[in-house]
Protein backbone atom coordinates (compact mmCIF):
# COMPACT_ATOMS: atom_id res chain seq x y z
CA UNK A 1 0.00 0.00 0.00
CA UNK A 2 2.74 2.31 0.93
CA UNK A 3 4.67 1.32 -2.14
CA UNK A 4 2.09 2.18 -4.66
CA UNK A 5 1.04 5.56 -2.67
CA UNK A 6 4.55 6.97 -3.00
CA UNK A 7 4.91 6.06 -6.23
CA UNK A 8 1.80 7.56 -7.44
CA UNK A 9 2.56 11.29 -5.32
CA UNK A 10 6.12 11.23 -7.05
CA UNK A 11 4.21 10.72 -10.83
CA UNK A 12 2.12 13.38 -9.56
CA UNK A 13 4.36 15.58 -8.49
CA UNK A 14 6.70 14.72 -11.93
CA UNK A 15 3.57 15.87 -13.64
CA UNK A 16 3.48 19.20 -11.79
CA UNK A 17 7.11 20.16 -12.35
CA UNK A 18 6.85 19.61 -16.43
CA UNK A 19 3.80 21.35 -16.61
CA UNK A 20 5.04 24.16 -14.64
CA UNK A 21 8.37 24.14 -16.80
CA UNK A 22 6.56 23.96 -19.96
CA UNK A 23 4.32 26.61 -18.96
CA UNK A 24 7.54 29.06 -18.19
CA UNK A 25 9.00 28.15 -21.52
CA UNK A 26 6.14 29.16 -23.67
CA UNK A 27 5.61 32.37 -21.92
CA UNK A 28 9.14 33.99 -21.30
CA UNK A 29 11.09 31.70 -24.19
CA UNK A 30 8.72 31.71 -27.10
CA UNK A 31 11.59 33.37 -29.81
CA UNK A 32 15.08 33.72 -28.93
CA UNK A 33 15.89 37.16 -28.99
CA UNK A 34 18.40 38.42 -32.08
CA UNK A 35 20.44 41.84 -30.98
CA UNK A 36 20.57 44.17 -34.37
CA UNK A 37 24.44 43.81 -35.76
CA UNK A 38 25.58 41.43 -32.64
CA UNK A 39 28.25 40.13 -34.01
CA UNK A 40 29.79 43.23 -35.36
CA UNK A 41 29.26 44.65 -31.41
CA UNK A 42 31.13 41.50 -30.08
CA UNK A 43 33.65 41.75 -32.44
CA UNK A 44 33.96 45.58 -31.50
CA UNK A 45 34.11 44.68 -27.88
CA UNK A 46 37.12 42.17 -28.11
CA UNK A 47 38.94 44.29 -29.95
CA UNK A 48 38.74 47.19 -27.66
CA UNK A 49 39.43 45.33 -24.60
CA UNK A 50 43.02 43.65 -26.19
CA UNK A 51 43.94 47.64 -26.94
CA UNK A 52 43.31 48.23 -23.45
CA UNK A 53 46.05 47.20 -21.05
CA UNK A 54 44.63 47.38 -17.46
CA UNK A 55 47.55 45.99 -15.37
CA UNK A 56 49.89 47.97 -16.79
CA UNK A 57 52.33 45.13 -18.96
CA UNK A 58 53.67 41.66 -18.77
CA UNK A 59 55.07 41.24 -15.26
Amino acid sequence: MFKSSLRRDVVIILLVKLAILISIKIIWFDAPSIPQNGSARVAEHLLESRSQNFEGGPR
